[in-house]
């Protein structure tokens, strides 16, 4: 009685096993189709399902990452892209590349604009994949985005220590102090929307397969 119960119990786990890995290939071929549609919202939901159906699986939060980063939900694709890296090893899907995964980190960082976190990732990206030349732009492009921030950081602190004192029979203080902020905010302004204008021009692709 207890080996036919043993038989009985190891039937039943592996249908549930073929139905819950047939249930994440499906999700997976689900979100593939609908991402090369151009549909990333049903791509967004098919890859979410297929992380829960597969949580271990660095493959389904990868691609889960893309299509988020598709809908423009850059915070939620760095915590997918993040978790695909938690859960890569040597054992991981061959389709999916290490550097790819730091790569699409770092553009969805670039577009949160942490530069810091950005470089770091094209980094990665770099050392395991030392010829991809996008990478090589990306990480180029944010090192100098960054110098120019913190140019302009220095500069306004210059600018601030060495603000001219208002002569007696100049405009009065409180005036002077307005105008002051107004040509600092303006110049501030154009500045952001030059940088701006550097990242979306200068920007490369999003390397997603």
């Amino acid at each position: 009685m207890r080996d036919k119960c043993l038989i009985c119990f190891l039937i039943l786990l592996s249908i549930v096993l073929v139905g819950w890995i047939g249930g994440w290939t499906r999700a997976l071929k689900a979100g593939n189709e609908a991402y090369t549609d151009g549909d990333y919202h049903a791509a967004q939901i098919a890859f979410r399902e297929a992380a829960l159906q597969k949580l271990d699986s660095p493959l389904a939060h990868y691609n889960l990452g893309t299509a988020l980063y598709r809908n423009k939900k850059f915070n939620e694709a760095i915590e997918a892209f993040r978790e695909a890296l938690a859960k890569h090893n040597g054992d991981t899907e061959a389709t999916l590349n290490l550097a790819h995964i730091y790569y699409n980190l770092g553009n969805a960082e670039f577009k949160m604009g942490d530069l810091r976190r950005a470089i770091d990732a094209y980094r990665h990206a770099r050392r395991l994949k030392p010829e991809d030349a996008d990478a090589k732009h990306n990480l180029e492009l944010a090192l100098q985005l960054a110098q120019q921030q913190e140019d302009f950081a220095r500069q306004q602190k210059a600018d601030k220590n060495t603000e001219p004192q208002t002569e007696p029979n100049d405009i009065g203080e409180a005036e002077a102090a307005q105008l002051l902020k107004h040509l600092k905010k303006n110049e501030n302004t154009r500045r952001q929307k030059l940088l701006q204008q550097q990242r979306k021009s200068g920007y490369r692709r999003n390397k997603d397969w």
